[in-house]
C-alpha cells in the first residue's frame, strides 16, 4: 500500500487514475467539489474507489461548514463553526456533527478533515481561517470542537483535528505562501497547542499545518519537520493516531519542494499519510521508489497506525433517498439557526473554492 491520499480529477475515475490505483494501492482518496455532481454520482465514485483497493481505503473530504462545504452542488450547505458558535448552544454543535456524519455516510465518505482546532486570534487575518474556527480562546475551541468531533464519530465518520500545532497566528494563506509563526515551544503550550493537547487522546487523526516555526525548526515547515511532528506531537503530546499532512500541492510547500519530495520528508518527520490532492499521478511513482529510504521500524509503526484507522472506518449506508432528504431538511434548519450572513465579508481563500 502506498502511504498517501490522492485527489481524483473529476466525477469518475479516469483510465490513467484507475491504472495507477490498481498498481500502487494508495491508502485513500480526498474528494473536492470537482468530484461532486449528484448523490448517485458520488456514491458510484466512492464505490468504485473502494472496489479498486485491496484494503479498506480512507475516503476523506473537507466538510467543515460555512466557506468549506464540498456538497453545495447537492443542495447541502452547513453553517460555519464561527456562526454556529455565536448563535447556538451545544445542541446546535451536536446536530452539526450528527448531520454531517449522516450526509457523508450517505455519500460513501468515511473521514472528515474536521474539526479545525486553530484559535481565531484575528478574525480578519488573511490566513484562510476566519469563519472556520470554533472560538477565539483555547477553552471554547476545546469544548466546541470536542463536542463536534465526538458527534461526528458517533455518527460513524472518523474525525481529524487540524492544523497542528496551530495556525491561528499566521498572517499569510498557505495556499499561496509559507506563513511564519514566531513562537517558541513554551508559548505554543500556553496557547495554540492547548486544543490539541486536550483532544489528542480521543482524536483518531490530526492534520499538520503548513507554517514555519523558526524558533522550533529553522530549516523545515511544520509538516516536514521531525522536531514538530516526531518530537512535539509524537513524543511530547504522546499522540498515537494517524497524522495526515495538509495538501502538499499548496503554495507553502511547492515553492520549495516537489510533492513527492515533500511526501518523503513528511514521512521521515513522523507523518503517516501525506496528501497529494491536485494532479497527483506524476508524483506517485517517485514517492513509491523512495519508500525504502525510510527506516523500516518507522514504516512498520506507521503501517500499524494506518491499519488501525482503516479497521475503524465505516461503510456507507444503503442507498435511501429519504435519508438524504432528512439531511437536507436538518442542514437547512441549522443554516437558519446560525445565519451565516456575517461571513460574507471574510477574506477570500482557495479553500472555499475547491
Amino acid at each position: 500500500m502506498l502511504p498517501a491520499l490522492i485527489g481524483i480529477s473529476g466525477h469518475e475515475v479516469g483510465a490513467e487514475e484507475e491504472a495507477a490505483i490498481l498498481r500502487l494501492q494508495p491508502a485513500g482518496f480526498v474528494l473536492f467539489s470537482r468530484n461532486v455532481a449528484s448523490v448517485e454520482q458520488v456514491r458510484r465514485l466512492t464505490e468504485t474507489l473502494r472496489k479498486l483497493c485491496r484494503h479498506h481505503p480512507v475516503i476523506a473530504i473537507d466538510q467543515e461548514g460555512g466557506r468549506v462545504v464540498r456538497t453545495a452542488a447537492l443542495g447541502l450547505n452547513l453553517p460555519s463553526p464561527a456562526s454556529l458558535a455565536r448563535r447556538s448552544g451545544f445542541n446546535g454543535i451536536v446536530e452539526l456533527g450528527a448531520v454531517t456524519a449522516l450526509a457523508l455516510r450517505c455519500l460513501g465518505v468515511n473521514l472528515n478533515f474536521a474539526p479545525v482546532l486553530d484559535i481565531c486570534h484575528d478574525p480578519s487575518a488573511p490566513n484562510a481561517l476566519p469563519g472556520r474556527c470554533w472560538g477565539d480562546n483555547a477553552q471554547d475551541v476545546i469544548s466546541r470542537g470536542g463536542v463536534y468531533s465526538a458527534n461526528l464519530r458517533r455518527g460513524g465518520v472518523e474525525s481529524c483535528g487540524k492544523h497542528f500545532p496551530g495556525m491561528g497566528r499566521a498572517q499569510a494563506d498557505p495556499h499561496f505562501g509559507l506563513p511564519v509563526v514566531d513562537l517558541n515551544e513554551r508559548e505554543l503550550f500556553e496557547t495554540d497547542l492547548l486544543p490539541f493537547l486536550a483532544l489528542c487522546p480521543e482524536l483518531p487523526a490530526i492534520m499538520s499545518a503548513h507554517i514555519m516555526l523558526p524558533q522550533i525548526d529553522p530549516d523545515y515547515p511544520a509538516t516536514l519537520s521531525g522536531r514538530v511532528i516526531g518530537t512535539l506531537l509524537r513524543d511530547r503530546l504522546g499522540f498515537k493516531g494517524v497524522v495526515f499532512t495538509d495538501d502538499l500541492c499548496m503554495g507553502a510547500i511547492t515553492a520549495q519542494y516537489a510533492p513527492d519530495e515533500a511526501a518523503l520528508l513528511s514521512l521521515r518527520a513522523g507523518c503517516d499519510l501525506p496528501l497529494i490532492c491536485h494532479e497527483p499521478l506524476p508524483w506517485l511513482d517517485g514517492l513509491a521508489a523512495r519508500l525504502e529510504d525510510i527506516n523500516a521500524y518507522d514504516r512498520e509503526d506507521s503501517s500499524k497506525r494506518v491499519e488501525k484507522l482503516s479497521d475503524a472506518l465505516c461503510f456507507p449506508f444503503p442507498e435511501n433517498s429519504s435519508l438524504w432528504d432528512s439531511c437536507l431538511r436538518r442542514a437547512e434548519a441549522l443554516c437558519r439557526l446560525a445565519d451565516d450572513g456575517a461571513e460574507n465579508g471574510l477574506p477570500s481563500s482557495p479553500v472555499q473554492k475547491y
